[in-house]
């Protein structure tokens, strides 16, 4: 059970920051981005599982291996963006949080750009027969 693990991480993690923040603002920082990290470690370890299943899919469907790479990147641009994201909210700097959160949308978009030409196309064929 890692989701029992993960919230008694952040619990304490979060706790321990309460404890500090009255103390030195720069301690809770650093507990928390410590936190953040331990956490996005597991995070990364479960999106190995899920790469896996997707190669073991991959092999049973006919895929073009660049649209499973595609979605892989498209998974990995939204949880590094959403954490750092809200690192920088919790350090208070709620601008610049809203600037990676807005980069990680525009670099999906780009991303997704063959997918969306590649259906667009097929929608065409469609139409035309």
């Amino acid at each position: 059970m890692d989701i029992i693990k993960i919230a008694i991480l952040g619990i304490v993690g979060a706790l321990l920051g309460i404890m500090l923040k009255g103390q030195k603002k720069e301690y809770e920082l650093f507990v928390t981005l410590g936190v953040s990290l331990c956490i996005f470690y597991f995070i990364v370890t479960k999106l190995q599982l899920v790469v896996s299943v997707i190669n073991r899919m991959q092999d049973y469907v006919n895929l073009d291996t660049s649209y499973i790479a595609i979605l892989i990147k498209m998974i990995g641009i939204t949880y590094v963006s959403e954490f750092s994201a809200n690192l920088c909210k919790d350090a208070g700097y709620q601008a610049v949080a809203g600037q990676i959160e807005m980069f990680g949308k525009l670099s999906i978009l780009a991303i997704s750009m063959p997918v969306i030409l590649v259906l667009l196309e097929t929608i065409g064929e469609f139409l035309v027969s």
